[in-house]
């Protein structure tokens, strides 16, 4: 499925079509997609905005993560079996196909007792979360973590490693069924920030002190209030402008000071060095606590332009997933 045009409306659908086999080069490996993960990141990239789109060329694939079967391996690749089965982020975003080639260091095995589908959905939101959680927040054992958007993948995957750090949980939703959701994955509260002032709650919460952590997946809507909410020397990571939104957002300069407050930005682009030990780390969490991978729905790859607009819509609780 490919972009031929961008559209903020996203009314431009996407093209089914034949395109060549990816051509392996040194160190990568090629998949045939079992199951593709679905990302508001697809949607940015969609509209066209910016900082998404300055490095592609029309028409590209989306996606940036899939599982599958390993087909071929080029040059200077070691460790792998035909028909192994595997699970990998797509750093070229390239992954809305039948077979895409991925750095082998990118790619790890998929465990039998996970499905396809899945698997499409661990790449990015647990890579993102440990992060935002574990690289830049440094998060520790008995702090508080405010997760924004707990019910969509990033925010299911930083419910549960925050959990397994140590940390008491909060997480913003727009339902109270989603609410019902986040708490069965670990959250200690939850905050409906559709009837209630989310950083008025945070701070009655914590006894005035504010949350230690912020995961800010929606920073276009969020960053400002997200000053309100945390404590003295807080951290705020922010990992999203929020689906459809940005480039753009405003906040209170005096915020940040009086708060001797920290704020990183993240990407998944920088990760590449680290991929290697966050996948083993993950893999090592994965075993003793059990982490749930929730998808919500799978579609076939030639309904991605209804998924994304079941993406857009936030009706969905965890993943969506492309199948093929």
């Amino acid at each position: 499925m490919r972009v031929h045009a961008y559209s903020d409306t996203l009314k431009e659908p996407l093209s089914l079509e034949e395109i060549p086999e990816p051509v392996l080069g040194p160190g990568e490996v090629l998949v045939q997609v079992r199951a593709i993960g679905v990302n508001p990141v697809d949607l940015s990239i969609r509209r066209g905005l910016q900082n998404y789109v300055s490095h592609l060329e029309l028409p590209h694939l989306l996606g940036s993560e899939v599982s599958g079967e390993i087909i071929d391996w080029g040059n200077n690749v070691t460790g792998f079996k035909k028909g192994q089965r595997v699970f990998s982020y797509c750093s070229s975003r390239n992954a809305y196909a039948e077979y895409v080639a991925v750095r082998a260091d990118y790619v790890s095995p998929l465990p039998e007792d996970i499905s396809f589908s899945q698997g499409a959905a661990l790449s990015v939101a647990f890579q993102t979360a440990w992060h935002a959680l574990v690289i830049q927040a440094k998060t520790t054992p008995g702090e508080t973590v405010l997760v924004h958007g707990g019910a969509g993948g990033v925010g299911i995957a930083s419910i549960q490693l925050a959990k397994a750090i140590g940390c008491r949980v909060l997480t913003t939703v727009s339902s109270n069924e989603k609410a019902t959701f986040c708490n069965s994955l670990g959250a200690d509260k939850t905050i409906n920030y559709r009837e209630e002032n989310f950083s008025e709650r945070c701070v009655a919460l914590t006894k005035g002190r504010g949350v230690d952590v912020i995961v800010e997946l929606a920073a276009c809507d969020n960053f400002d209030n997200d000053l309100d909410a945390i404590s003295t020397g807080g951290r705020i990571v922010l990992v999203g402008m929020g689906t459809g939104k940005g480039p753009m957002s405003s906040f209170r300069v005096p915020g940040v000071l009086s708060k001797n407050a920290i704020v990183y930005g993240i990407s998944a682009k920088n990760l590449g060095p680290v991929i290697t030990d966050i996948n083993r780390l993950l893999g090592q969490m994965w075993k003793l606590h059990k982490f749930q991978v929730p998808v919500d729905k799978e579609m076939g790859l030639e309904r991605a332009d209804e998924c994304h607009e079941i993406l857009q819509s936030g009706k969905f609780l965890g993943k969506l997933v492309l199948t093929i």
